[in-house]
């Protein structure tokens, strides 16, 4: 399902080719297009230096709103250390690069989601989910545009979830 890496490049460190992935989320979206639509709204004409300058105001100088899932689920405990770990082993194996992120970092988990599709239910509930409501609740407390993007992901995902549970129903 190639919308998780849509979501994934969304939600990196902003580089060219951000406006094509929020168009094509508003397309395949519809669940998430209003927040979509407000992100775009508020980007609209930035620079890629202004937009880099953004996603750092969101994430980078806010320790408390990282794109760090793990951190949002055990702080610094060392069950933190035993999830990047059992992570990083996945990722590797079905062949992520992780670059210099750790594998908890959200663009990461995304684009891991996208490959594997047998793990996406547990990491979305267990890990993605639980971390975005967090960052939203920060987020909301600010102008930051890309509390639009973390909203868009989340209904996108809710949506998703209901989907499953429709067809769940409907074999019982």
């Amino acid at each position: 399902m190639a919308i998780y890496f849509s979501f994934a490049e969304l939600l990196d460190y902003p580089s060219h080719g951000l406006e094509d992935c929020a168009n094509q989320i508003a397309r395949e979206c519809a669940e998430a297009r209003s927040s979509i639509e407000a992100f775009q709204s508020a980007t609209r004409g930035k620079s890629l230096g202004e937009l880099q300058e953004i996603y750092i105001n969101a994430f980078d100088f806010r320790p408390d709103c990282t794109p760090n899932l793990g951190y949002h689920l055990f702080g610094d405990d060392g069950r933190r250390g035993l999830f990047l770990a059992e992570l990083k082993g996945r990722m590797e194996a079905c062949g992520i690069v992780l670059g210099s992120e750790l594998p908890d970092y959200l663009s990461i988990i995304l684009r891991y989601i996208d490959r594997v599709e047998e793990e996406r239910i547990p990491l979305i509930e267990d890990c993605i989910q639980p971390g975005l409501a967090r960052m939203t609740e920060i987020l909301d407390a600010t102008e930051n545009p890309y509390r639009h993007a973390i909203h868009a992901l989340l209904s996108f995902l809710e949506h998703e979830a209901k989907s499953r549970e429709g067809v769940e129903a409907a074999r019982v």
